[in-house]
C-alpha cells in the first residue's frame, strides 16, 4: 500500500523495537512504547547534547587508542585480570573502557576520559535506548572489546591501538545514525 517491501517495513520495526519506541507481541502486533512528547522534550537541548556526544567521542578517539597502545606495553596481571572482567560487562554500566583508562595512571587523563563520558550521557535521552543499550548493538560491542583485551594482554601495542580506534569509529558512527534517525 505504502510501495515499501515486507523487508523494510521489518527492518523499520526492529529498529524501533530496539530503540524502545515500539513494543512487538508475538501473535498481537507492535504498540507504540513511547509518547511523542518524550521523544523531544527539549529539541534545542537534544542537539546540543547530539552535538556534545559527538565531539566527546571524536575527542576521545585522539586518547584512548594511544592508552590501549600503552596499556598493551605496561600492563600489570592484576591490571590484565580486571580489564579482562569487564570485557563483557552488562550494559548500561560499562566499565571496560573506565579500567583502561585507569592503566594509563595518570589522574589528569582519567578526569578528562570521565568528563568525555559525562558529555556522551544525557538522561533526557531517557525515552528511547541508545545505541550501546541495544540487544543487537551488544554482542558486537563485547567483541570488540575482547580484541582490544586480548591485544593488551598479547602485548601488541599496535594492535591495541587500532583496535580501540575501530571501536570508537564504531561506536561514533553507530550514534551519528542513531541521532539522524530519531533526533
Amino acid at each position: 500500500m505504502m510501495g515499501v517491501s515486507r523487508i523494510t517495513v521489518r527492518k523499520a520495526l526492529q529498529i524501533l523495537g530496539e530503540a524502545g519506541v515500539i513494543e512487538t507481541r508475538k501473535g498481537k502486533g507492535s504498540f507504540v512504547a513511547v509518547d511523542a512528547s518524550e521523544l523531544a522534550p527539549a529539541s534545542m537541548d537534544l542537539k546540543k547534547y547530539c552535538e556534545s556526544f559527538v565531539q566527546a567521542t571524536q575527542a576521545r578517539l585522539l586518547l584512548e587508542p594511544a592508552i590501549a597502545r600503552q596499556a598493551a606495553q605496561t600492563a600489570t596481571p592484576e591490571e590484565l585480570e580486571q580489564l579482562r572482567k569487564n570485557v563483557h560487562t552488562a550494559l548500561p554500566v560499562d566499565h571496560f573502557h573506565d579500567v583502561l583508562v585507569e592503566m594509563a595512571h595518570n589522574p589528569l587523563v582519567t578526569d578528562w576520559i570521565q568528563q568525555s563520558h559525562r558529555l556522551e550521557t544525557d538522561p533526557t535521552l531517557s525515552a528511547l535506548i541508545p545505541p550501546a543499550r541495544q540487544r543487537s548493538m551488544s554482542p558486537q560491542l563485547e567483541a570488540q572489546h575482547q580484541k582490544i583485551y586480548e591485544a593488551i594482554r598479547d602485548h601488541k601495542s599496535e594492535h591495541a591501538y587500532f583496535y580501540m580506534k575501530e571501536h570508537l569509529e564504531f561506536v561514533l558512527e553507530s550514534y551519528q545514525e542513531y541521532f539522524a534517525m530519531f533526533y
